[in-house]
């Protein structure tokens, strides 16, 4: 299993959203994780750079896997964007339900669920958020690997029913950076 977000930010954003929400959270939990006891298994914990200059360590990363160390990623979990100021909660679509998502390879709706299940269990509203392959995602889908993972908002505006669910202000960016 592989978790991982970016650690880079666009220049015009102060990037405590966009990206070190995402690495805080990977980073947080793989500090409980090592608090437990050993996973059934291998969890690997990435931390991505230039993602915002066109997703290289990502790539690069997955360019450099022979054929059997990719077979071996069961599934790659991406965190990018967790703590919008006027957030939403999104699941990544690994179901293809949104227009705009991109091909998700087989599994990436299991993902989907077991995130949703989570929500659920907490009585947390979510909704599917597009998997729009503008993330470090987007290799390891490229080769087959089922990927999904978790988004509270960016260059969209909230809605109203969104506002009603979550708080924060309809008509406002997710994120105003």
């Amino acid at each position: 299993v592989m978790v991982g977000g970016h650690l880079d930010s666009v220049e015009e954003g102060p990037g405590i959203n966009d990206n070190a929400s995402g690495t805080g959270f990977v980073l947080e939990t793989a500090i409980q994780m090592a608090q437990q006891e050993q996973p059934e298994n291998k969890v690997r914990f990435a931390f991505w750079g230039t993602e915002e200059e066109g997703l290289i360590g990502s790539n690069e990363y997955v360019a450099g896997l022979s054929e059997e160390e990719l077979d071996a990623v069961a599934l790659y979990l991406n965190f990018d964007m967790v703590g919008s100021h006027n957030y939403a909660r999104f699941v990544l679509d690994g179901r293809m339900e949104l227009e705009d998502s991109q091909d998700a390879p087989p599994g990436s709706g299991a993902i989907a669920e077991v995130l949703e299940e989570g929500f659920d269990a907490q009585d947390q509203i979510h909704e599917p958020g597009v998997l729009s392959g503008r993330s470090d995602y987007f290799a390891f889908m490229e080769e087959g690997v089922p990927s999904g993972g978790l988004f509270s908002g960016g260059d969209g505006t909230k809605t109203e029913e969104q506002a009603q669910w979550y708080g924060g202000t309809a008509g406002e960016p997710f994120d105003p950076y």
